[in-house]
């Protein structure tokens, strides 16, 4: 049986697993060119739930890719005929779920990003990417443009992306918003680590808007390592918990899909603050693989991304402090059904004493319809159109039973 979890789908990302590899991956982005200097220009972007999707053309064609903090280079689903192979070494390439597998890397001669031309861009080939996607983008743009002196600003709020390699361009607007420092996970990597505030101490991981929808990753395996031997923040978890729960753990990787049945807490972190960014009411499970901040802070902040001071600098959509609360509808996980079920295509997952729970849903249920359009594949749910106040979900029970449930979605 394979798993996907749908609300908050943890996305492929890549981690370079050895010095050897993260030397290719530099000599492969030193290798980079940008047909302007001393530029800034402005692109229309997609924001897909909180995620930034940047068209570029290549031969002619407009391809979308992910904006992704988290990967230190390029990713594209599929080898194209215009791709040339860069070198005959291999780099060892692992995702979200810790599998690894040796990759090759490859590189774009030209790409046009806004009206620069970007010569030389690395990238590696996956076609697993695609179950991620569902057609949503056709790659991945790395963060290794940042560590070539890019600075961006990602506006999720207007839709738009804005790049310049002018070292004070965002100066004037900096001033007063919360930031966030970063340092690159073992330099060559081009992944960038930040520290996060927890009710139970600070946590250095990885800021990473490829992680689709996430807020803040926490595993339950990393929480016991780090509390095995302080009774006091063990207490304070302990407070923290609103249940603990045997479920199922469900991420989408770049070598696709993993799933595995632990015991994890479901948690009311009353704030966090992501270095100076303040986020309140926050719930989460600890059910993942790794830890990391997510591109769901993007639904409520844009950001923008100092290259040379190697700082995050927030916008909140509101200009206040984000208040995250807990959606109704974010208590349901769905797993894929095996191949010629006629009950439905996804099952629920459901959090025992959650907003779900209470409405009748129960682990096991098929979700059959959402707002009365069917449900007939993994991918019919992800490009579903957002709603933005409610919904109504539509099961079936193992007998066959239907029952309909409203759910109210606040973020």
């Amino acid at each position: 049986m394979k798993l996907i979890r749908i609300w908050s789908v943890a996305a492929c990302l890549l981690v370079v697993t050895s010095v050897a590899a993260q030397n290719l991956v530099t000599e492969a982005t030193e290798t980079v060119r940008f047909s302007k200097r001393d530029f800034a220009d402005t692109i229309k972007i997609k924001v897909m739930d909180g995620a930034v999707v940047v068209p570029v053309e290549i031969e002619g064609r407009t391809w979308n890719l992910l904006f992704d903090t988290g990967s230190p280079l390029g990713l594209w689903v599929g080898q194209e005929d215009w791709m040339r192979r860069m070198t005959t070494d291999s780099l060892t390439i692992g995702d979200i779920n810790q599998e690894f597998r040796k990759q090759t890397i490859y590189q774009i001669p030209t790409m046009r990003m806004g009206s620069i031309l970007i010569e030389n861009y690395p990238t590696i080939v996956e076609s697993a990417v695609g179950m991620v996607s569902c057609n949503r983008f056709d790659g991945v743009l790395g963060f290794n443009l940042v560590g070539k002196g890019l600075s961006f600003k990602l506006d999720t709020k207007d839709s738009l992306l804005i790049v310049t390699d002018r070292k004070k361009f965002f100066a004037a607007e900096e001033k007063g918003l919360p930031t966030a420092k970063f340092r690159m996970k073992r330099a060559p990597a081009f992944r960038p680590l930040i520290y996060v505030d927890t009710p139970i101490g600070w946590v250095e991981t990885v800021f990473d808007t490829g992680a689709l929808n996430t807020w803040l990753a926490l595993p339950q395996e990393q929480l016991d390592h780090w509390l095995a031997k302080s009774p006091k923040k063990q207490k304070i978890l302990d407070d923290l918990t609103i249940q603990t729960d045997t479920t199922i753990n469900s991420s989408v990787g770049l070598y696709g899909l993993s799933a595995e049945t632990i015991v994890g807490r479901f948690l009311h972190l009353p704030q966090i603050r992501i270095d100076e960014l303040p986020v309140n009411d926050l719930y989460i499970t600890t059910a993942h693989r790794t830890s990391r901040v997510g591109s769901a802070v993007l639904k409520h902040a844009s950001l923008i991304i100092d290259a040379p001071r190697k700082q995050f600098m927030f916008v909140p959509h509101d200009q206040q402090d984000i208040t995250v609360g807990n959606s109704e509808a974010g208590s349901v996980t769905f797993i894929s059904t095996e191949a010629g079920n006629t009950l439905g295509v996804l099952k629920a997952v459901v959090r025992k004493g959650s907003a779900a729970y209470q409405k009748g849903v129960r682990t096991g249920d098929f979700l059959i319809e959402v707002n009365g359009m069917p449900i007939t594949d993994v991918c019919t749910y992800m490009l579903m159109d957002r709603y933005d106040e409610e919904a109504l979900f539509k099961f079936r029970s193992p007998d066959g039973t239907e029952k309909s449930v409203r759910f109210k979605r606040t973020h």
